[in-house]
């Protein structure tokens, strides 16, 4: 799915569940008004701040589904990372006032009035209410891989749980139990608490750039590994952004196939993984020959150095206008040289004598020739 499109369906859920709030906010203000419920009133506020949240949904996901540009290449996620934050923390200041509110009436449980009948089918109302809001966007947060989303939900989710209490709560005044609701809110706000550690912590590890989980990566170097060419996978690292992984990957090849093919075969290993693994959206591929190792090349010395000293060597042996191609292999042990020749001067006592002028060059450990390289060229494309 497109970020156009994500960012459309992640508006839409948030659009009805804010609209849903709303009006079971209003509801149950004035049903709890109506019917003596302080604890449906307080339930009403909170879900008028399920509302205010749905806005800064709206607001946040609008920028973290942005493309990816000149100042954020690897997209906008962040920002819904950073907005998961702030609901926890909003969570945590909702379990703390809905706390010490409880707290408050417990201590003063004489002016609890007892509620009407009428009460209780206002939370019954909004529980099914906020539990359908709660699965229709929770599919949708799945679907997107939308953290935020599934922050919503959970908020959503969160206002069906107190309702219970409420409901609860008012059953239990109608019985003569008045102090039940009390102990129903505060039931509720730890489970809000828990529910904000759970996304705030989530979210801090995003931003630290945590891995993902072991068992993930280890699908991941098995599905590399099935590409025909690529030997091992040396290295995978990964973090998140906004529910998308940034992945990048090591692949060992063999040494002595060609720049083109080495990057084909990356090619072919990033665009596997973003198919297979549809949350996967930036793979960065880095391709090592096999047998290298950074330590073991980090001081050889780079093409034109070492063809400078090739050629200094084989001065008086070797007529420069003879030489085709030099090819250079960064092994570990050391350079390979493949020498391809225009001529078949050059015979085996000459070799030798090639061999013996470069074995002055440290860095050089094996000598290959090439006698007599004929290159043929077909101008006519096949149709």
């Amino acid at each position: 799915m497109n970020e156009l499109l994500a960012k459309k369906e992640a508006a839409r859920v948030t659009l009805v569940g804010m609209w849903l709030d709303l009006v079971l906010g209003a509801l149950k203000i004035a049903g709890g008004a109506l019917s003596g419920s302080f604890a449906l009133v307080s339930d009403g506020i909170h879900s008028l701040t399920d509302a205010a949240s749905d806005i800064f949904v709206l607001v946040i996901s609008h920028f973290s589904h942005d493309a990816p540009d000149n100042e954020h290449p690897y997209g906008h996620g962040r920002f819904e990372t950073i907005g998961t934050v702030v609901m926890g923390m909003l969570f945590f200041a909702i379990a703390a006032v809905l706390l010490y509110d409880s707290y408050l009436r417990l201590i003063a449980d004489n002016s609890i009035l007892v509620p009407s009948w009428g009460g209780v089918a206002i939370a019954a109302l909004s529980i099914a209410g906020k539990e359908w809001i709660y699965h229709y966007t929770m599919r949708t947060a799945r679907r997107l891989n939308s953290s935020l989303l599934r922050a919503n939900a959970w908020h959503s989710r969160s206002d069906a749980i107190s309702s219970i209490a409420v409901m609860i709560g008012i059953l239990g005044a109608l019985q003569g139990f008045l102090w039940l609701d009390l102990v129903a809110a505060m039931f509720v706000a730890v489970i809000i608490a828990k529910i904000g550690w759970g996304l705030c912590l989530d979210s801090l590890k995003e931003l630290v750039d945590t891995a993902i989980p072991q068992e993930h990566q280890d699908r991941i170097r098995a599905s590399i590994l099935e590409i025909p060419g690529i030997n091992r996978v040396t290295s995978l690292r990964s973090r998140q952004s906004g529910g998308r992984i940034l992945l990048e990957v090591q692949i060992e090849v063999d040494p002595r196939i060609s720049v083109s093919e080495g990057h084909q075969l990356g090619e072919v290993c990033s665009r596997m993984i973003k198919k297979k693994y549809r949350n996967i959206s930036h793979v960065m591929v880095h391709i090592d020959p096999e047998s290298h190792t950074d330590r073991e090349t980090q001081n050889l010395p780079l093409r034109d150095e070492i063809v400078s000293q090739i050629t200094d060597c084989w001065a008086s042996l070797l007529d420069e206008s003879d030489i085709r191609n030099i090819d250079l292999h960064y092994l570990g042990h050391g350079i390979e040289v493949d020498l391809y020749l225009l001529t078949n001067a050059v015979d085996s006592e000459l070799a030798r004598q090639l061999v013996t002028a470069l074995q002055s060059i440290p860095s050089v450990k094996r000598l290959k020739i090439y006698n007599n390289i004929l290159e043929t060229s077909l101008t006519e494309e096949f149709s």
